[in-house]
């Protein structure tokens, strides 16, 4: 299937491609599916988490692993139960950024992290408990030299 995005024109993607939340992330509960396009080639340090639904609805995730050493937020059962995933779940974790043309200025919301489980193209978007994750945590580096 086409789809049109917000960054990247039209492209390709397959009912594979295609992770579903079945619970939309807040503000845009219509919108369930989406998938994971990555700004540069053969990196995961910046991504856009594109609606296959709405073209305007484009978040730019980074992967905190490139922000902040052994990011590792505590799931709830609720949290494992609708990802379909047991504890030993590989999972995947992206931090919504809001990038700013001066990227000193730019942040990481590693508060409510947007969680995949890639085996069955399911997400959700968690709250932590932990208090040493921020909703505004600085990006000290440029991620674009990471690709």
């Amino acid at each position: 299937m086409i789809i049109k995005t917000k960054y990247f024109s039209e492209i390709e993607v397959t009912d594979e491609e295609k992770i579903n939340f079945p619970e939309p992330l807040p503000g845009f509960e219509a919108l369930f599916d989406y998938v994971i396009i990555p700004f540069y080639d053969d990196s995961d340090s910046l991504l856009c988490l594109q609606s296959v639904d709405d073209p305007d609805l484009a978040l730019v995730l980074i992967n905190p692993a490139y922000v902040v050493a052994n990011y590792s937020p505590t799931l709830s059962r609720d949290d494992f139960s609708a990802l379909q995933a047991e504890s030993d779940t590989p999972l995947a974790y992206y931090a919504i950024s809001v990038i700013h043309d001066d990227w000193k200025d730019s942040t990481i919301n590693l508060k409510c992290p947007i969680v995949i489980n890639p085996e069955k193209m399911l997400g959700r978007q968690v709250v932590t408990d932990d208090p040493s994750y921020s909703m505004r945590h600085p990006i000290d580096n440029d991620l674009s030299k990471e690709a």
